[in-house]
């Protein structure tokens, strides 16, 4: 059911856009990430794996409750996948979470 509701959010919201922001979602493809050229499709898929790993170990080891240390380095692992990780994924595709 919540998976449901997040397709459905995501639908409505990029209803939502489309139709009071229509010049922009042309412009920029409505926000449809593509591969740069050069660049090979299983290079991408193997960037988005990786990417999507490191940013879940990130999380999975800063919120880990086992370790006596985790509220210390929690901004250090973010700031690692947000300067080291990003930059890299950036480079392969037209767009980045926070655009």
């Amino acid at each position: 059911m919540y998976m449901v509701a997040q397709c459905l959010g995501a639908i409505a919201g990029v209803g939502l856009v489309k139709a009071f922001q229509s010049a922009y979602f042309d412009r920029y493809g409505g926000g449809a990430n593509f591969l740069h050229d050069g660049y090979s499709t299983g290079v991408g898929l193997g960037a988005e794996i990786v990417g999507t790993f490191v940013l879940v170990y990130t999380v999975f080891s800063a919120t880990d409750p086992k370790r006596s240390a985790r509220d210390s380095h929690v901004p250090v692992c973010f700031h690692f996948y947000i300067f080291f990780i990003l930059p890299f994924l950036v480079v392969l595709f037209s767009k980045c979470m926070y655009e």
